[in-house]
């Protein structure tokens, strides 16, 4: 009888140490678990600039925090905005690690007006922030994107500075 006991307790042990293992292989392999994040937000002059679009950041962690943040690729004014918010993240206590977030920025047309922006978290991988277009706001600023170059800009700068001009000279 305590043959047949001491065999029952070694199979218990060591299926204990095999789920064990295999849920110590499963935390290494698997994501950090969120515990805490600051709301994502969409930059105000990026909204007013009709610029939406996707942002990868690079997150590492100590086990706890977040300890360095690098947006990949993205608008300027979308990157600092992804960045600043994964700075926020706290987790449950793990690895260390690095790992990506895709956050994606949108203007949509299909919120109601005077609503707060719409989050979508899929942790830790996606964050989406949707909010509305505002009206009238179909081109793009020129002073928000680096491809145009400054000639550009101040070409525009300088037809607006005549169109007010005429525009003031007319009404006199």
């Amino acid at each position: 009888m305590k043959e047949r006991f001491a065999d029952t307790y070694r199979l218990v042990y060591v299926l204990a140490a095999v789920l064990v293992t295999t849920a110590m292989l499963a935390q290494e392999s698997s994501s950090p678990m969120v515990t805490s994040i600051g709301v994502p937000a969409y930059p105000p002059i990026a909204r007013t600039a009709n610029v939406e679009g996707t942002v990868e950041v690079k997150v590492t962690t100590d086990g706890n925090r977040v300890v360095a943040v690098h947006a990949e690729n993205g608008h300027k004014v979308l990157a600092a905005a992804a960045e600043e918010n994964a700075r926020t993240w706290q987790f449950m206590t793990h690895r260390p690690t690095t790992f990506k977030v895709t956050y994606r920025y949108k203007l949509v047309t299909d919120l109601p007006e005077q609503s707060h922006p719409k989050v979508v978290l899929q942790l830790p991988h996606h964050v989406e922030v949707d909010i509305l277009r505002w009206p009238g706001t179909h081109d793009e600023s020129p002073e928000l994107h680096p491809n145009k170059s400054q000639g550009d800009t101040n070409s525009i700068h300088e037809n607006g500075h005549a169109a007010e001009v005429g525009k003031s000279a007319t009404r006199r």
